[in-house]
């Protein structure tokens, strides 16, 4: 979203914004007001029956709709929420409609006729931001929990939403902030030989925090895999049952099936959560293009997009027929070498099991095993046999790639990474500082780095950046 299409509508801007919070096509639909016009907008357009200036807070109230005219809107109920009691620190309101697209339709037009422009995307987390109601990882936590998909990313979300990543991040930046201090000090005081504030006292102490910073860092990885699913790519042969396997996996037919080998052209992804033994994982599942050498050009392109697949997935289904003889199997896990060397993470997928005889299965068995080094899973799409024990497999190997402690803070968005990384290379700067000044400027650059984490509004590009991938409403 760029300042041009924001207009004089950017995160910034004082108006009143309006917004469906609920999906419309439901029974009820809930429309979001919020901004300095909240009130005389809701009197109006209840005709003084919801008066701000004396209707109950946080309470529902039944109200007929009108529109300028005086003709009926709808029948609703309307909450009023005075600010700064608010979500969003604000006056606001929530406006409870039939759901139909007409009836929503209708009210939002009005409301924009009476001044309410439409909310930009997590433009209402945005103003609770802004106006000291909860800092900007909370804020995220709000549109990471609303986009969770397994207990592991809800509870993480619910975590942050509480402020236990603010916590973390507000001490690591108190701790930043105190060396820088204590720097700027060891400038005044150089020539009295103090200790405390010495250089090599300081990096001492600066070094633990940026072991803190790293462990943060790192956390990313899994945070990620936990909020946004662990990219899993199926890898193998043309018509070797990859795209039945995917779409057993999903439960539903997602991908094209058929005999004739090369169907698949193009990547595939779907997005599914599986149960584990411990927990439930989401994937975020492609099903690839078969590898061969071909001359058809849109083939080879599929196959080209199939390495890049298996390059950035954090997870390998190595599907094979299990007619197939060991040589073929060879060849392929030779051709298969490099994205599969790259990988921790591999899982050997024997389909079309119902068609093979007990000798080839156990034949295929140990050619994709490596000699047992390899889990491998029996199935049969067709028949749905192995199906489940694959999937909880596949499950167990991706919980323990974002296994969690109670309590850990992990990094779940790219922009938090971002600050943490830049956070930590300004105090690697700092440790190899030759001077007491050079280090106390890093330490200062450090803590500035930081400051979106714990509450310091950044610049609108940023801003505009991070809310834009919220949702509307919220």
């Amino acid at each position: 979203m760029s300042r041009r299409t924001l207009g004089n509508a950017g995160y910034l801007a004082q108006d009143t914004i309006v917004a469906p919070a609920t999906a419309v096509g439901g029974a009820i639909a809930i429309i979001r007001l919020s901004g300095g016009k909240s009130g005389p907008i809701v009197c109006a357009l209840t005709a003084g029956k919801v008066d701000p200036a004396s209707a109950p807070p946080r309470t529902l109230i039944r109200a007929n709709l009108r529109d300028e005219r005086g003709g009926l809107l709808d029948d609703a109920m309307i909450a009023w929420f005075p600010g700064p009691g608010s979500y969003t620190g604000e006056d606001s309101a929530e406006i409870h409609v039939h759901g139909g697209a007409w009836v929503v339709s209708r009210v939002l037009q009005n409301l924009h006729a009476r001044g309410a422009r439409r909310a930009l995307p997590g433009e209402f987390s945005f103003r609770a931001v802004r106006n000291g109601k909860m800092n900007l990882s909370q804020a995220e936590a709000v549109s990471d929990l609303i986009g969770a998909e397994n207990e592991a990313a809800a509870s993480l979300a619910l975590e942050k939403m509480s402020g236990t990543q603010s916590k973390l991040v507000s001490e690591l930046a108190e701790e930043l902030r105190n060396l820088a201090t204590f720097g700027e000090v060891g400038i005044d005081f150089a020539d009295q030989d103090i200790e405390e504030v010495s250089l090599p006292a300081l990096r001492k102490r600066a070094e633990r925090a940026r072991q803190r910073l790293q462990l943060l860092s790192e956390s990313y990885a899994r945070g990620s895999k936990i909020q946004s699913g662990v990219g899993t790519a199926l890898l193998g042969l043309p018509n070797a049952g990859k795209s039945s396997f995917f779409n057993a996996l999903l439960g539903e037919d997602r991908s094209i099936v058929s005999e004739i080998a090369g169907t698949t052209r193009d990547i595939v992804r779907e997005r599914v959560t599986l149960s584990g033994t411990r927990a439930s994982v989401t994937l975020r599942l492609e099903d690839t293009a078969g590898l061969r050498e071909s001359s058809d050009p849109i083939e080879k392109i599929g196959i080209e997009r199939t390495r890049q697949a298996t390059h950035r997935a954090d997870l390998l289904l190595l599907v094979v027929d299990a007619r197939t003889t060991r040589e073929t199997i060879d060849l392929f896990l030779t051709q298969s070498a490099a994205p599969i060397s790259e990988k921790r993470r591999v899982i050997g997928v024997l389909s079309k099991c119902d068609l093979a005889t007990p000798r080839e299965i156990e034949g295929a068995r140990a050619a994709l095993s490596e000699s047992g080094k390899r889990r491998v899973v029996e199935t049969s799409a067709f028949t749905g046999a192995g199906i489940q024990e694959a999937s909880l497999v596949i499950a167990d190997e991706c919980e323990s790639m974002t296994h969690r402690e109670a309590g850990e803070v992990l990094l779940t968005r790219e922009s938090q990474a971002e600050a943490v990384n830049e956070a930590r290379e300004h105090l690697d700067r700092a440790l190899t500082a030759p001077q007491i000044e050079l280090f106390a400027a890093d330490l200062r650059q450090s803590l500035a780095s930081l400051g979106p984490l714990i509450g310091e509004t950044p610049a609108e590009e940023i801003l505009t950046r991070i809310f834009s991938t919220f949702c509307i409403g919220k």
